[in-house]
């Protein structure tokens, strides 16, 4: 477990400031003990990752959602300016208007 179990080797402390060498923790109990904090650790880390994931795919079906509004939206757009131009109405396109507004016609 020692060798499986990240942190669970100590160093000796440092000698002219060289680390002398590392040993594994020589107590069971020890070693036992950093084991399960570990896997509580990973149990954690597993729970966040489920978690993130859980929130992702509500967005994913949040977006779905909305790319669905969107193109019934436009779709109902379409129809609305078709019927305006056939009573003799030219609708205003707002996108490329302000599009042209904000275009600089000249360069200083």
């Amino acid at each position: 477990l020692a060798k499986m179990v990240p942190n669970c080797k100590d160093e000796l402390g440092t000698k002219h400031g060289q680390i002398r060498e590392q040993v594994t923790l020589k107590s069971k109990g020890g070693v036992l003990q950093k084991t399960v904090n570990f896997i509580q650790e990973l149990q954690i880390a597993h729970s966040q990752v489920v978690e993130r994931l859980q929130e992702q795919n509500q967005v994913l079906v949040e977006m779905a959602k909305v790319r669905e509004t969107l193109k019934r939206v436009e779709q109902e757009n379409l129809l609305l300016r078709s019927q305006l131009q056939n009573h003799g109405i030219k609708p205003i396109d707002y996108v490329n208007q302000s599009m042209q507004q904000n275009r600089p016609d000249k360069i200083l």
